[in-house]
This record gives structure tokens, sequence and C-alpha cells, in this order.
């Protein structure tokens, strides 16, 4: 039986890039098996979110970094409402949230789609333990 490529997309504010950076610069070792999908803006300024969207809808699991920053981006918004979309058609399997903002309380803010809170949240400063909740994470896929 053939091992079917994971699409993981990756939901973050570019307000947070360094996080985020050391993040994915620590899961290369995924790559057989684990495809990240991930935008970094501003870097692809003019990246449509049409084609964001797009590439969202191939996405088995959605990940979504939350802080203050990603909370405000409109990018994350839309990535958000469409991930929940994806997940009632059952495009999308599972939903992690990592919660990187010490101020950030999820059941409080009202920032945050309900839906989320019925998925797995974590709580971490940390860009190394965050590493190991995605990996647990993906690891039952």
């Amino acid at each position: 039986e053939g091992l079917r490529m994971i699409n993981i997309f990756i939901s973050c504010s570019s307000k947070d890039h360094v996080f985020i950076k050391t993040v994915i610069d620590n899961m290369t070792d995924l790559t057989d098996k684990y495809n990240l999908i991930y935008f970094m803006q501003p870097y692809n300024v003019d990246t449509p979110m049409e084609l964001i969207l797009n590439r969202l809808g191939e996405a088995d699991l959605f990940i979504v970094f939350i802080s203050n920053n990603s909370l405000d981006s409109i990018f994350v918004k839309a990535e958000m409402e469409e991930a929940v979309r994806l997940s009632r058609l059952g495009v999308i399997k599972d939903i992690c949230s990592i919660i990187i903002d010490p101020e950030i309380i999820a059941a409080q803010d009202y920032r945050i789609p309900e839906y989320f809170l019925n998925s797995r949240i974590f709580y971490t400063q940390s860009p190394f333990m965050a590493i190991e909740l995605i990996k647990d994470f993906i690891f039952s896929y």
C-alpha cells in the first residue's frame, strides 16, 4: 500500500516569523511523509488570498499559531474561517491551535472561532515545545 503524503497547513502571522521559522526549520526531518504548506507574509505580499485558500483546500491537517499578531491578521482570520468550513466538509481531518502569546486564553478570546475550542489547544512560548506538540499531533495520522 503506497503511503499518501499528508499535507499540513500552517497558519501564522509573519510578525511571529522568528518563532515560526524556528519551528519550520526544525521540522525538515518530516519531509518523506509530511508536507508543510505555509505562506510567510509579507515576503510574498503579492500572494493572493485566493491562492492561499486554494492551497488550504489540499490540507489534511490545519495548525494555527495563535498570537495577538495572528488574531489581528486578515489572512489568518480568513484561513481559520476556511479551515472551519473544510473541517465540516471532512476535507481537513483535524485542527490544532498552538497559543504562543501568554496573554491569550482561548475560551475568553472572542477572536478565536468557537469551532476551534472543540479541537486541540496547546499553550507554549517555546518553539521547541511547539515542534514536539506538532509532531505528537501529526504522527497520529
